[in-house]
């Protein structure tokens, strides 16, 4: 769930986007959308293995890493309005959402809102390790008011989290209040049905072990658009793209490939 590898030197900061990877001629660009706690830097091993035409960014929300100790977002339109600029802002070139757990939504709701207020998508929208906000959540725990040793057993059962840090109270209590503010953000969440759908395509995937989805609300992410959608599992569990960044990005790579300029 956290990241604690220092975050230095080529995160390049750019309002709420980090460039985690020198393009100097990209074709396209690939936005990624971290998980609960998590910040830029957690997708540094898929950008190194993405191919040069492929410009990968990532979403530095405000509590972590370079923006340590800022105000907390604890609302999903608070989060969408947070990205929103900075992502219109690259839109001079083909564009790709991906999101993961958390972020799979926050990228939706980003893509649907740039829709809504600018007329533009994203020319690929790729939604991961978590079902789509139209199906019935598995649980309608409250994660965010559980008491500390509840919720951190909850964060152990996911994995992701280094064993170290979960052992360090210290370190935890630090931690905890951005951890609690994004799980605000997701359960605090009301899915609207858009007005239109979305056109782009789309790309729903997960690992074949996460307990957190299953096949139906996974295939419940084709009903957000008109455009075509596919569903991918991939080997491993809820931190699939942890343990195999590169098969991540060899499949990124085909499925950005539905962008007619990436071709």
């Amino acid at each position: 769930m956290l990241n604690v590898i220092n975050p230095q030197a080529d995160l390049r900061r750019r309002g709420s986007i980090r460039r985690i990877g020198v393009r100097p001629r990209p074709l396209m660009r690939l936005v990624c959308f971290p998980w609960c706690g998590a910040g830029a830097s957690v997708f540094r091993r898929l950008a190194a293995s993405l191919p040069d035409h492929i410009e990968p960014l990532a979403v530095q929300l405000p509590g972590r890493e370079d923006r340590f100790g800022e105000k907390l977002l604890r609302r999903m339109d608070e989060v969408v309005s947070h990205v929103l600029d900075d992502t219109v802002a690259l839109l001079d070139r083909p564009l790709v959402l991906f999101g993961h757990s958390m972020g799979a939504i926050v990228a939706y709701e980003v893509a649907r809102t740039l829709k809504q207020r600018t007329g533009r998508e994203p020319d690929v929208l790729i939604v991961s390790g978590h079902g789509s906000p139209c199906a019935k959540p598995r649980t309608a725990k409250s994660w965010h008011t559980a008491d500390e040793d509840a919720f951190i057993a909850n964060i152990l059962q996911l994995g992701g989290t280094p064993s170290v840090v979960l052992n360090d109270r210290d370190m935890m209590r630090m931690f905890i209040p951005v951890l609690k503010a994004d799980y605000e953000v997701l359960e605090t969440h009301v899915h609207r049905p858009p007005l239109p759908l979305l056109s782009c395509p789309l790309v729903a995937c997960a690992g074949k072990q996460d307990a957190e989805v299953t096949p139906d609300t996974l295939h419940a992410w084709s009903r957000l658009t008109t455009g075509p959608s596919q569903m991918h599992w991939f080997e491993g569990d809820h931190f699939y793209l942890c343990a195999q960044p590169e098969t991540l990005t060899r499949h990124i790579e085909q499925w950005s490939a539905l962008v007619p300029a990436a071709v």
